[in-house]
């Protein structure tokens, strides 16, 4: 039977919902415990964010390239149209996608590696000794670097895919780089970049929770291969699911 299901599905939910709670309890935790929490918080930002900036720059070039590319080799090459395009397809679809792609894979795979390893080693059974929820010192830290992380790594995206479109809008038609991201700001409304902002966060919330579900499922290293690229597989679908569902809030 599959383990997220059913039984699984409960454990799940329960994760979530603990992690929410600890977040409201948060004033309340001791000077060490918010310490431990500031300084994971940090780490994870930082190895999500930080270490990532190069990976999704320079994805967001690429996919500006490939874009308006086709377009521009057919002799469409208006500014205003072409940023129209940027917008529909990259900034609320590719960019936003591919960089939780980007998170599962780096991040995901990470957090889900690191607490089956604190498994496997006890060390989750040693928090609980002690009366500490391993869901205040594992999880919540986690979910909230990698949905901070996630909005960062989607506007160095973004600035990525401006800075090729613009080159390649220089190349063909004069415009400098400049050009291309005031028609591409022109296109942004405050509703959009709400909407966006929204589906980033909810991406960050899934993408660490699933992982972190899947690490506390896996106590010992053959655990830890099957589960692995069932946390990839299940925060892929998550992540595809809910830009499903904005999509069809945006254009529906």
């Amino acid at each position: 039977m599959n383990r997220f299901s059913h039984r699984g599905a409960s454990h799940y939910l329960y994760l979530v919902g603990n992690t929410l709670l600890t977040l409201l309890a948060l004033p309340f935790w001791s000077s060490g415990r918010r310490h431990y929490f500031v300084t994971y918080t940090i780490q994870q930002i930082y190895f999500t964010a930080l270490q990532g900036f190069k990976l999704t720059f320079f994805i967001g070039i690429a996919f500006g390239l490939l874009v308006v590319l086709p377009f521009a080799s057919v002799g469409i090459t208006d500014l205003r149209m072409l940023s129209i395009l940027m917008q529909k397809v990259l900034y609320h679809q590719l960019v936003p996608f591919i960089t939780a792609i980007v998170v599962i894979g780096r991040s995901g795979t990470s957090i889900t590696s690191e607490i089956a390893s604190m498994q496997s080693q006890q060390a989750i059974e040693g928090l609980l000794i002690v009366g500490i929820d391993p869901h205040q010192l594992l999880v919540l830290p986690r979910v909230i670097g990698v949905t901070f992380s996630m909005l960062l790594l989607s506007v160095w995206m973004m600035a990525g895919a401006i800075a090729g479109s613009g080159v390649l809008a220089l190349l063909v038609d004069g415009f400098s780089v400049m050009q291309v991201l005031t028609a591409s700001a022109s296109t942004i409304t405050f509703g959009e970049l709400a909407l966006t902002t929204l589906m980033m966060l909810w991406f960050g919330v899934s993408i660490a929770t699933i992982h972190c579900y899947y690490g506390f499922l896996s106590r010992n290293a053959v655990d830890t291969s099957r589960n692995l690229p069932k946390a990839f597989v299940r925060s892929f679908l998550s992540c595809l699911t809910i830009i499903v569902l904005f999509s069809l809030v945006r254009y529906g």
